[in-house]
């Protein structure tokens, strides 16, 4: 058990958890700050891209169960002025391909250069040209727009929504965007030195695009803690039926072998074979997404396993952290797979 906390991670600290024989267990290491206090299950992490399918996703969810939001309508079915004179038109893609990353958008834009106005991001966006649609291409694009669409078609802002359909009705109590209005700032594990924002970052989000929009974006800009993860992941291995949201979220698969090419995704997270940051859990059934700041999730419906590991792996800096994450994230799993199979049974509560 104490090898874990052995191993060397990038950032100043890690939340882990996972579960086995319908028990979680979790464990932590390292500081909030170099010289701060010590992380906890209750510490906060910006989620980076795991926003997108801790909010945005069941967000879709929601609307698709009540039937506005459809998978097989195209983006100018919601937003009848999305690009615009454009051959081939963003406004022809249809929303099931923003889901699975197969729009032919790019990864990304800086759009945090442009402006901080969400208007004129959001009309930015709209305008992007696109190409090799059906292809596979991960872009936090497409989820601007998802989180866009969510807030035209309930006339409500993201965050508002996301917190009255899932965090609330879920008791996830220490989730949401912009943790310093919730006065949760100190709670926060730190991010990156930011040159152009001219501080090192604390309960403000590390994505520039999200901090451009204000904090609250489809792609970006959730905070969480391993508690309230806890709480998400064990509703996902049940299909999100607590929340309703069964018949959606069993669709996630059905639109795996729908697109050529990898990486793989079914609606939102990526699927079995392009697990590979999940090392030994890179096996068939398997569900899972990552986040830019050290952020990671897996799970295996059909053998009720999942793994979160929240790290802040920026911190201080990202240069040169990219590839350890990814190392780090494997050999977690591998060992945690290791006394999944080896050992009698883990015992429940904290790791030694």
């Amino acid at each position: 058990m104490k090898l874990l906390k052995k191993l060397s991670h990038p950032g100043s600290g890690w939340a882990l958890g996972f579960r086995s024989e319908n028990k979680w267990i979790k464990t932590f290491n390292g500081l909030i700050k170099f010289n701060g206090k010590k992380v906890k299950s209750d510490t906060l992490f910006d989620l980076a891209s795991l926003t997108k399918v801790v909010g945005t996703l069941p967000a879709c969810f929601v609307l698709m169960k009540e039937g506005s939001l459809k998978l097989d309508k195209t983006i100018n079915y919601y937003i009848s002025n999305a690009g615009w004179f454009k051959n081939p038109s963003l406004g022809n893609v249809e929303i099931h391909n923003l889901l699975t990353h197969t729009s032919g958008l790019p990864a990304w834009k800086p759009l945090f250069a442009i402006s901080n106005e969400p208007t004129v991001l959001h009309a930015n966006v709209l305008q992007t040209e696109i190409s090799n649609q059906g292809k596979r291409l991960y872009s936090d694009l497409g989820w601007i727009i998802l989180g866009h669409i969510v807030e035209r078609i309930t006339n409500t802002s993201l965050d508002q929504f996301i917190y009255e359909n899932l965090l609330n009705p879920l008791g996830m109590k220490r989730t949401f965007f912009n943790p310093i209005s919730h006065n949760e700032k100190l709670n926060c594990v730190v991010t990156e030195d930011c040159g152009w924002r001219k501080k090192l970052l604390q309960g403000i989000v590390h994505d520039e695009n999200a901090f451009a929009f204000g904090g609250v974006a489809g792609h970006a800009g959730l905070f969480s803690n391993l508690d309230d993860m806890m709480i998400y992941m064990e509703s996902w291995l049940n299909n999100l039926e607590t929340i309703g949201l069964q018949n959606q979220a069993i669709k996630v698969n059905h639109y795996f072998q729908s697109f050529n090419g990898l990486p793989a995704y079914g609606l939102g997270w990526r699927t079995f074979p392009s697990l590979e940051f999940s090392g030994a859990g890179n096996i068939e059934g398997s569900l899972g997404h990552t986040g830019y700041t050290g952020t990671s999730l897996w799970m295996n419906i059909d053998n009720q396993q999942s793994i979160i590991l929240l790290n802040n792996r920026v911190y201080p800096s990202r240069l040169h952290t990219c590839n350890s994450i990814n190392e780090f994230r494997k050999k977690i799993h591998q060992h945690i797979f290791c006394l999944l199979y080896t050992s009698p049974s883990p015992r429940d509560g904290l790791l030694s």
